[in-house]
């Protein structure tokens, strides 16, 4: 599962698609989709940052950017290979090389609120 948090400038992703890969030379499409809400976020990944390619892939992703406005929550992706470094529909890709869930997290920590109440009791001496 992916890890991202919104409204972070760099995020790395980790995955394994070149044991699927039947390009030379691919560029990948990242499309995300809300669990809830069926939202799109369409990502045409940079270069692969993995000293190991064979091993596995990393990118970076800006999710100040994609996912500015989206829900927090489970989303769920799928990476196609491409020769196209530009196209973000999956219909005129090579083929689909990875699939799995991403959870997004909220930029700011959820901070409980404390409410300090006196306890009174009334008790019976009857």
């Amino acid at each position: 599962m992916l890890e991202l948090t919104a409204g972070q400038q760099s995020e790395k992703i980790i995955v394994t698609l070149t044991e699927l890969t039947t390009l030379e030379a691919p560029h990948y499409l990242f499309v995300f989709t809300h669990v809830a809400t069926k939202q799109v976020v369409a990502v045409v990944m940079g270069a692969d940052e993995s000293p190991y390619p064979d091993r596995y892939n990393q990118f970076d992703i800006n999710t100040a950017t994609y996912f500015a406005g989206m829900p927090v929550g489970e989303w769920h992706y799928t990476a196609y290979q491409q020769d196209n470094p530009t196209n973000t529909n999956p219909a005129f890709t090579a083929g689909e090389v990875e699939f799995g869930k991403m959870r997004l997290s909220s930029e700011t920590d959820f901070e409980f609120t404390q409410y300090h109440q006196p306890a009174t009791y009334k008790a019976y001496n009857g």
